[in-house]
């Protein structure tokens, strides 16, 4: 049988489904940088998060977390997620300030110059 769940009453009608506990979740795991070959702490943070509701969990070879209520019983839930970041590596940068990019994993480099980048890092001057 699952773990104890919590009591908490049922959302009043109008009212919001997301709690500060979920909200702080979901900004940790949004922040999170767990890019391909890389996802780790991503999964570790979904585990966590999950942890109070699942009786089992593991993460397969192919990198997907699972979580399991009722493991061994004729009737089970499994609940699984398996999400990377499209990423680039740093490759050169030049005395111009421009970056070069290694493609990690399955990324269309011709939507690349389109997108937000975000740089991750020891803030040198």
């Amino acid at each position: 049988m699952a773990k104890a769940k919590n009591t908490k009453k049922k959302a009043e009608k109008g009212s919001s489904v997301i709690t500060p506990e979920s909200m702080t979740f979901l900004k940790d795991y949004i922040n999170n940088a767990s890019p391909v070959g890389f996802e780790t702490w991503g999964q570790k943070l979904w585990l966590k998060y999950l942890a109070p509701y699942i009786d089992e969990q593991f993460v397969d070879s192919y990198g997907t977390a699972v979580g399991i209520i009722n493991p061994g019983q004729p009737f089970k839930v499994v609940i699984e997620a398996h999400a990377d970041e499209i990423s680039w590596f740093v490759n050169y940068v030049t005395d111009n300030g421009l970056i070069f990019l290694k493609r990690n994993g399955g990324v269309d480099h011709q939507i690349a110059p389109g997108l937000r980048v975000n740089v991750h890092g020891k803030k040198e001057l």
